[in-house]
């Protein structure tokens, strides 16, 4: 298994390291003194910054381009990214896109494929393959992130001596900053982040796709701070967000949010609700079919599957309709185009109408089908 093992010596050593120094550091510091308030709101807090950095940051601004921010935004989501101790910007969303693009697959560096311990954790100790440029040219022209990138080693150094010095001037608690503000607060939030390579690709429901490993997870959201959505990621990776739903806890998608209202973050990208719809009309569709195909035997299933792909087929027809509609809307110039544009509004109303009605004999067909058994044969 490990014949082909080539340690990445630095990954490796540090990451065993404050795993060892956390099991045996956390349970001397508890028999000497009880930790503070004040120490773990700081380190709850250095928790919180370094996974929204890193999702909102690493994962949504910089692995996947979902939006654009100034300055000021940009060095919160370095400092913190850095401050997490995840590799620099370039690695990160390196891997990160190889990873999507060929998830599941043998050029995935993170892929489940081969067990949850080796996509949690064993492939960040393997010596990695160099950076290949292409997949990160767009992010090679930021001066910000060259240097991140060429002094990386001095600034996890540097921030995280920030951290553990600020957190003792605050409590006057060393020992509690080193072990609850660095190698605890290191502990969290590497493992939350490495869920989302294994969990989150395990244990969870497919409402939008099935043609991947990644599932969405409620349980995993609260855990890595609104990244637990994952079947909606891997499905439409460019939308800045991934809980769409209100109820969906998803905080950086509210920080990017609140950025842009505040000038600081724009073109913020979002995928379009019809084609969301579309996507989860057929994801059902392939829910049920499977379903009914292990009906074999049951006199009604072939009818229902030819309805199921009609019905399925009218709506993916009507959404695109919709969407032609909606583009040729928005491209058009108001003061110039006015005959057309009330007539684009009509028709985009009907079309709307025809999908909602559509939609409601849709679901009443996936209740009926989802509830038919097997029939029983006759002894």
């Amino acid at each position: 298994m490990f014949r082909d093992f080539k340690p990445d010596w630095v990954a490796l050593i540090f990451i065993a390291a404050y795993h060892v120094l956390l099991v045996v550091g956390l349970p001397i510091y508890l028999l000497i003194q009880r930790p503070s308030a004040a120490l773990l709101l700081g380190s709850l807090a250095l928790v919180t910054l370094c996974l929204l950095a890193i999702t909102a940051g690493y994962h949504r601004l910089y692995a996947h381009r979902t939006y654009r921010v100034k300055k000021p935004a940009e060095w919160f989501m370095v400092f913190f990214g850095t401050l997490a101790a995840e590799g620099s910007i370039f690695r990160w969303a390196h891997d990160h896109r190889l990873h999507h693009r060929h998830v599941d697959g043998p050029g995935d560096p993170y892929g489940t494929e081969k067990g949850f311990w080796h996509s949690h954790l064993i492939w960040m100790l393997k010596e990695g393959d160099p950076i290949d440029p292409k997949y990160i040219r767009d992010l090679k022209d930021n001066r910000m992130l060259i240097i991140q990138d060429r002094y990386y080693g001095v600034f996890v150094t540097l921030t995280n001596l920030i951290a553990v010095g600020g957190l003792w001037a605050l409590t006057g608690d060393l020992l509690g900053a080193v072990v609850i503000g660095f190698l605890l607060r290191t502990f969290v939030v590497h493992h939350c982040t490495w869920f989302i390579n294994s969990l989150a690709h395990m244990w969870g429901s497919k409402p939008y796709s099935s043609e991947h490993s990644a599932v969405n997870n409620l349980i995993l959201a609260f855990l890595t701070l609104g990244e637990g959505y994952h079947n909606y990621h891997h499905t439409f990776a460019g939308d800045y967000r991934n809980g769409v739903r209100w109820y969906q806890f998803d905080p950086p998608k509210y920080l990017i949010w609140v950025l842009s209202k505040l000038g600081l973050a724009w073109d913020l990208k979002r995928t379009d609700p019809l084609m969301i719809k579309k996507k989860l009309v057929q994801a059902d569709q392939k829910l049920l079919i499977n379903h009914l195909t292990r009906l074999d035997i049951h006199e009604h299933a072939q009818p229902l599957i030819e309805a199921v792909e009609k019905m399925s087929e009218k709506i993916s027809s009507s959404i695109v309709s919709a969407k032609a509609l909606m583009d040729r809307y928005r491209s058009l110039d108001r003061r110039q185009n006015r005959v057309e544009i009330k007539e684009l509004r009509r028709r985009f109303r009907e079309v709307k109408q025809e999908i909602a009605a559509d939609l409601k004999t849709w679901r009443r067909l996936c209740q009926t089908v989802l509830s038919m058994q097997p029939a029983v044969q006759a002894a």
